[in-house]
């Protein structure tokens, strides 16, 4: 029997694990990254209590100090122990003072701990608008938002960008926020989804589902345009980045042309000489008009896919 063969689709992206509100504090930025993913998925209502937790690790130690001093309080007084009475109860007390304060101290250090975890819970609480998680996202939604990303990323990454052949400045400004309210748009559109009852009862809340995901298709392809347009502007940077690695190989090509000059005059004529040297420079010109033109289409891609922020 023949083996079916297995059609797989298209691989799915990964979908970035943290989106940030490019408007955020470096401070909390740096906070968010390194949080736990448990902490950031709590949910918006989540208020840590002020106590929780705090002596929970104080149990098993507090249980063996217990333990030790029970040990030395019931230990009887020996008449041929070297210690007298007095000795033991002193020995006695000051376990028990030691311990005690080595106790208070512990207790002290998970307030002040715990104090500092209820704060950085609260300022992950209070941010939680300002972050999108994977989790956040219904799977259509991530997929773009994956997109989204990785168009972002590829202009942020190409030497055009980095060499400022393309204006720098707005996509540096731009594209963050770009992908910022693609995330925040995608992550309202998952939470609508996911809103939705799993079964209708009714006819009229069948229509009703109707006419609510028409409203939710027609809203998430305004956002899968947006996504297009970043993918069309990565897509001539691409290009841009192609051409530009042509140019930058023909002209060191170019500059040594002088010593092919030299090598040809020995072995041909001059003309011979001049011809191919001139060959070679006017497949530089046609090289450097072809990525001028690729920058020019980057550039009008720009336009499209970074609008101008309004300012206040």
């Amino acid at each position: 029997m023949k083996d079916k063969k297995q059609v797989d689709g298209p691989a799915k992206l990964i979908v970035p694990r943290l989106t940030l509100d490019p408007d955020l504090s470096e401070d909390l930025r740096n906070l968010l990254r390194d949080a736990r993913p448990y902490d950031l998925g709590r949910p918006p209502e989540y208020d840590p209590r002020p106590w929780t937790g705090v002596f929970a690790p104080l149990r098993r130690e507090t249980a063996a100090a217990a333990f030790g001093w029970l040990v030395i309080w019931s230990s009887p007084v020996d008449s041929h122990s070297p210690l007298s009475a007095g000795t033991l109860a002193s020995l006695q007390w000051g376990s028990l003072a030691v311990g005690g304060g080595a106790v208070v101290l512990w207790a002290a250090g998970a307030v002040v701990a715990r104090k500092n975890d209820r704060t950085r819970l609260r300022r992950l609480r209070d941010a939680r608008p300002h972050y999108v998680l994977a989790a956040d996202l219904a799977e259509d939604a991530g997929q773009l938002l994956a997109r989204a990303s990785t168009a972002a990323s590829a202009v942020l990454r190409s030497a055009v960008h980095k060499e400022d052949l393309v204006d720098r400045q707005r996509n540096e400004a731009s594209l963050p926020v770009q992908e910022w309210e693609i995330a925040a748009g995608l992550r309202e559109y998952s939470r609508l989804v996911q809103a939705e009852p799993k079964e209708a009862e009714g006819e009229k809340v069948v229509a009703l589902l109707d006419s609510r995901r028409r409203a939710l298709a027609l809203s998430l392809a305004g956002i899968e345009r947006r996504v297009i347009a970043l993918e069309t502007y990565a897509a001539q940077i691409k290009e841009a980045d192609r051409q530009y690695a042509e140019l930058r190989q023909i002209q060191q090509l170019a500059d040594g042309s002088n010593d092919v000059l030299e090598l040809l005059a020995r072995t041909a004529r001059d003309d011979l000489a001049v011809a191919e040297i001139e060959g070679m420079t006017g497949e530089a010109a046609a090289v450097s008009a072809s990525f001028t033109a690729a920058l020019e289409s980057a550039k009008e891609a720009a336009v499209i896919a970074l609008p101008a922020r309004k300012t206040a």
